[in-house]
């Protein structure tokens, strides 16, 4: 399109040249002869005069062009945009007559493809025709053999169920006279057994009636029998009664002693925290001979440092309530506590905690019935132990070391509270139906019945990365004891929770690391003292001038 544009303005500019260039040649030329013929009939004028007239006819003649182009520009330009428009449509018909002659040739193209196609179709055409007549003539073929092979089969049916028919007659006929034979011989069978046991049944209706004239006697006699066991049932009723209300066998839901068994753990950790977080005062002047004073009283000191340190504090605490868990298995919480001037008290006790054990295995309510029996005969014969004398002075004979002197009744009134709060706890275990079981041995592999001591706050203990620390010959401390109920079933339920402190402990480690880098600094400042004082020794026999004094010096 823009080439057609350029051309119609190009036709259109040339259109406007000729059209200036006719404009002109209409237009009034004042030409050479004009002049000429002026020049001719005024020959005697000056050229001066010649021009000035000249002038005029020049005027004029500007003036009429103007006038003319003025007059007959319109129309130029309508003949122009005519000529223009003409020149487009010319172009425009040169386009479509090219496309029309395009779209022939592609059309004709397309024609004979589509002949060539329709050729090819109509040969395919025929080809099937052909393939269909000849499939047709196969499926008639076929047709005739299956119709002819139906033919035969039907036939050869026919035959073979005529023959099964006359075999299976046959069998009928041969069956049947065997079948009334059996059944004939069966009948003569059953008509024996028939009066066989017409016989039999005579005989057993006699026995019945000998037997329902016994039972009736047999009823008689168990009637009488229910009521002699209905009074004894009261009479044992009205016994089991009375024995009950003479040796009882209480019991409490295991969540009763679980609470009270927990109130006394905590209480004494909190006995433990209010007196011994603090040292007394010849614990910190004198921390080596308080250790060997403590060592003496209980082996569980013998690792456990006393100086004002974190873990120091922590493990003596641990060590305090250990004390008093132990004191209590040993002299409160026992089976059968009895009086120390009893006359072979370490064979006794041993003795019937065996012959409870050998109840207990055997089930029921032997075992109850005998403990109670037992304890109820021990009380009256004031062979029974409170054990809160015995307990208590072993508690403040172990603990007096650590123990400061201004707070010392305070905590005897609270250990005096412990040991009766148990006490009263354990007399009511005691009577309970179940058995109760108290370990204060801890097992490091037993995690069901056994917890390690909570140390949060020591994470950060520094373990030595090369060093290798032996704590077997450190046993497992008891904080806790382990208390376990067995029920007259055999099943063992747990009441409280044991808790320990293990050897493998890092806090236990780190104070036994503590405890060797002291002893070592210890012992290093005692060989120091020692050189020093065999120094001045020497240097007092040398004599003044000696140079061991003045290097002393």
């Amino acid at each position: 399109m823009p080439k057609h544009t350029n051309t119609t303005r190009g036709g259109s500019t040339r259109r406007r040249d000729v059209t200036s260039d006719e404009k002109k040649d209409q237009e009034p030329r004042p030409s050479t002869d004009l002049i000429l013929s002026h020049g001719n009939t005024e020959g005697s004028r000056t050229s001066t005069a010649i021009l000035a007239s000249s002038n005029g006819a020049i005027q004029r003649l500007a003036a009429f062009t103007q006038y003319f182009e003025s007059s007959f520009t319109s129309d130029m330009d309508m003949v122009e945009r005519v000529y223009g428009t003409e020149v487009d449509k010319e172009a425009e018909i040169q386009r479509l007559t090219e496309a029309v002659e395009t779209l022939s040739n592609h059309k004709s193209e397309q024609m004979e493809n589509l002949r060539r196609e329709n050729g090819e179709l109509l040969n395919g055409q025929e080809a099937c025709a052909r393939e269909r007549n000849r499939y047709r003539t196969m499926q008639e073929e076929l047709e005739a053999q299956n119709a002819e092979a139906e033919a035969d089969r039907e036939e050869e049916y026919k035959r073979k169920l005529q023959e099964e028919k006359d075999k299976t007659q046959k069998r009928i006929k041969t069956s049947k006279a065997e079948i009334e034979a059996e059944s004939k011989a069966r009948v003569r069978e059953l008509g024996d057994q028939n009066a066989e046991l017409s016989a039999m049944n005579e005989q057993l209706k006699q026995r019945l009636s000998g037997i329902e004239k016994k039972l009736e006697a047999k009823k008689a006699r168990h009637a009488r029998l229910e009521k002699s066991l209905e009074e004894d049932n009261k009479k044992l009723s009205a016994e089991l009664k009375q024995l009950k209300s003479e040796f009882p066998v209480e019991g409490q839901p295991v969540e009763y002693y679980a609470e009270k068994f927990q109130h006394i753990s905590d209480a004494i950790k909190v006995v433990s925290s209010r007196y011994f977080q603090k040292l007394p005062e010849r614990a910190l002047t004198h921390p080596e001979a308080v250790q060997q004073d403590l060592s003496k009283l209980s082996p569980i000191f013998d690792s456990t440092p006393i100086w004002q340190t974190e873990i120091s504090d922590f493990l003596r605490l641990k060590d305090v309530q250990h004390v008093i868990s132990t004191c209590l298995c040993d002299f409160i919480w026992q089976p059968f506590p009895l009086q120390e001037n009893l006359p072979n008290r370490e064979v006794v006790g041993p003795f019937l905690e065996a012959v409870s054990n050998s109840l207990s295995a055997s089930g029921g309510r032997s075992e109850s019935a005998w403990r109670v029996l037992t304890l109820r005969g021990i009380d009256d014969l004031g062979g029974e132990s409170s054990g809160v004398e015995p307990m208590m002075h072993r508690v403040l004979k172990i603990l007096q070391p650590l123990t400061v002197p201004s707070e010392s009744a305070g905590f005897e009134d609270d250990l005096f509270k412990i040991i009766n709060e148990s006490i009263t706890l354990w007399k009511a275990a005691r009577k309970d139906e179940a058995r109760f079981i108290v370990e204060k041995n801890p097992n490091p592999s037993d995690k069901e019945n056994w917890q390690a001591e909570d140390t949060r706050g020591f994470e950060n203990v520094s373990m030595p990365l090369n060093e290798k620390i032996d704590t077997s010959s450190i046993t497992p401390l008891c904080i806790f004891p382990n208390i376990l109920q067995t029920t007259s079933g055999g099943e063992s339920v747990r009441i409280h929770q044991g808790s320990a402190l293990f050897p493998t402990s890092p806090v236990w480690i780190q104070a036994v690391l503590e405890k060797k880098e002291h002893e070592e600094e210890l012992a290093k400042a005692v060989s120091d003292a020692r050189w020093k004082v065999n120094a001045r020794r020497m240097s007092s026999s040398a004599g003044p001038n000696s140079p061991v004094k003045e290097r002393f010096s």
